[in-house]
Order: C-alpha cells, then sequence, then structure tokens
C-alpha cells in the first residue's frame, strides 16, 4: 500500500476546492439569488407603473403610486443594471482564478508526472575533471545568478532551430493571470462608464479608471509576460548562443558548468537551488538554467552538453 505524503501537490489542492465548493459556492449562490429576487421586484414595479399609467381616471391612490413608482423605478432600474456589471467583473476574476488555479497546478502535476515516468530512459554521463584543465582550475565556483527558485522555473524547449531556455508553464500561468484579471476589471468598467454615464471621456478620466481599475495589474502581467520570456537562444543553423544580451559563437564555448547554492529564506530555513553555466574560453560564465529541480535540470544539461559538443564540470551536484 502506498503511503499517502503530506509533500503531494495533489493534497494542498484540497483546501483551495474546499473553501470554493463549502464556502465560496454557497454564498455567491445566495448572492445571485438575492439579486434575482431584486431584479424581478423591479420589473413588477415597472409593469405595475406602465399599467398604472394606462388608466384613464385614475384615483388619488393611483397618482400617488404612479408618482412614487415614477421615482423609485428608474433608480432601482440603474441599480440593479450596475450591480450586474459587478457581478460580471466578479465572474470574470473567479474564471481567471480557476484558470490560474488549473493551469499552475496542472502544469506542476504534469512535470512531476514526467519526471517519475516509468518510461524515463537511464542515460550514461561522465562529468570532466575541472581540476585537470587550465580554465577550470581558475574558474570561480560561486553562483552567477544572485536568487533562485526551489521549484521548476525554468526550462529548455526544443526548437526548429535548436533550443531556447524560457520561463516554466507555471511561471506563464501566473503572468497571464495577472494580466486576464486586470483586463477583465478594466474592460467592464469601460464598458459601464459608456453605458451608463453621460458625460464624454476625457484623457485624464480614461487614464484615471485605467489605474483605478485593472491597468495595474495589466502592466504587472504585461511585465512578468516579457521577463517570463526566452531567456536564452542556442541556434545549430547560426551557430550562436544569445544569452545576457551577447550573442557567444559555438567555437567560444569551452564547456558547463554545474552548481548547488543555498538559498537563506527571509525569516528562517533556506532551500537549495542549482544552476547550469556556460563557460566560455576567456573564462567568462553565463547562467542558462536557475532552478530548484535538479532532476530537472541534470537532464537539461545533457542535452546541452551534447549539443554543443562541450564537457561539464560538477562540483557536488550529485
Amino acid at each position: 500500500m502506498k503511503k499517502v505524503s503530506l509533500n503531494n501537490s495533489w493534497f494542498f489542492a484540497i483546501i483551495p476546492i474546499g473553501i470554493f465548493i463549502f464556502v465560496a459556492l454557497p454564498q455567491f449562490q445566495n448572492m445571485y439569488e438575492s439579486f434575482q429576487k431584486r431584479e424581478l421586484e423591479v420589473q413588477q414595479n415597472a409593469q405595475k407603473l406602465d399599467s398604472l399609467q394606462q388608466l384613464t381616471s385614475p384615483t388619488r391612490k393611483d397618482l400617488n403610486n404612479i408618482k412614487r413608482l415614477e421615482i423609485t423605478v428608474p433608480i432601482h432600474q440603474l441599480s440593479i443594471s450596475k450591480q450586474r456589471y459587478t457581478y460580471y467583473k466578479t465572474g470574470g476574476m473567479l474564471a481567471v482564478l480557476a484558470f490560474m488555479f488549473i493551469g499552475m497546478f496542472g502544469s506542476s502535476y504534469w512535470a512531476k508526472r514526467k519526471k517519475n515516468s516509468s518510461s524515463n530512459k537511464q542515460i550514461e554521463f561522465s562529468f570532466d575533471d575541472f581540476t585537470t584543465d587550465a580554465i577550470g582550475q581558475h574558474i570561480s565556483w560561486n553562483s552567477v545568478a544572485s536568487s533562485g527558485s526551489n521549484f521548476l522555473s525554468e526550462r529548455l524547449r526544443k526548437t526548429a532551430l535548436g533550443y531556447k531556455i524560457t520561463s516554466s508553464s507555471y511561471l506563464k500561468f501566473v503572468a497571464w493571470s495577472f494580466f486576464l484579471m486586470g483586463l477583465n476589471y478594466a474592460a467592464w468598467s469601460y464598458i459601464e462608464f459608456f453605458k451608463f454615464s453621460t458625460k464624454s471621456m476625457t484623457f485624464m478620466h480614461a487614464g484615471k479608471m485605467f489605474f483605478t481599475s485593472g491597468g495595474v495589474f495589466m502592466l504587472i502581467g504585461t511585465f512578468l509576460l516579457f521577463s517570463f520570456g526566452a531567456k536564452a537562444h542556442l541556434n545549430s543553423q547560426k551557430r550562436k548562443i544569445v544569452v545576457d544580451g551577447e550573442i557567444i559563437p559555438f567555437q567560444q564555448v569551452y564547456a558547463l558548468q554545474v552548481l548547488s547554492k543555498f538559498i537563506q529564506g527571509n525569516k528562517s530555513g533556506g532551500y537549495y537551488c542549482y544552476e547550469v553555466n556556460l563557460v566560455t574560453q576567456n573564462g567568462e560564465r553565463h547562467n542558462l538554467l536557475n532552478h530548484g529541480d535538479k532532476e530537472y535540470l541534470l537532464s537539461d544539461m545533457v542535452k546541452i552538453s551534447r549539443f554543443l559538443k562541450v564537457p561539464v564540470w560538477n562540483n557536488g551536484v550529485a
């Protein structure tokens, strides 16, 4: 019998799923039923007003009701219409949150399942001894990247011209969620303005609405999407590598370096992170991979080494 581990990602998925099903969903259902009840009352009052206005000889009581309904019905209709847009925004936000949760959990689960698949092949790979190499003897073993993650945040992807190193699907779902959440609020806010406002929209008003609705989230999402783009390109046709804003010809690549580093937490504890760095013939280092999933990092390291036909220096990463 397989022992259930508290580290399993599916176990922690029970918490948000349970909160949504047993807490949030009934609350939203009650709110929707209350909204429908109010909407029905407004429709009935509007029909009542229309019927009273059709009377040829209204009584004093009818005239008082007409006067009252002529004031309250338009106000309640406007309130209901605006509240409907609030629900549109809330519904859009819930859809984006569901997209983010399913995407992040699904991509994490799929990566873990792929890593632990029984169809994976065991490959033989030997590291070179950097202590016997003239450049390797003087190379620094300090980390190139100052920070790092404790999960699979970068992947080596196959392209038509070679490989590219880009952020993992997990991070891309985070970036898209920020952008879509901001777009949802900003778009509905502009639609609501053009539907109900009698004033024309000025440039200052449009800017204020953008930054007070969802514009900030859109800008953060856009920034993250560009930040989580391709970090490096390995082009076999041009025989060049683009990394750190530099173009490095294949013939300038001397070796790969793999190392581990400990990232200290803000309050207590910490975690290990791993780097794969490209070493040039003049001893310069450029970071290619930097994340906390050692198995994926070593697998991608082998692919890069064989693609570039260069040795790998390892200092304690097993």
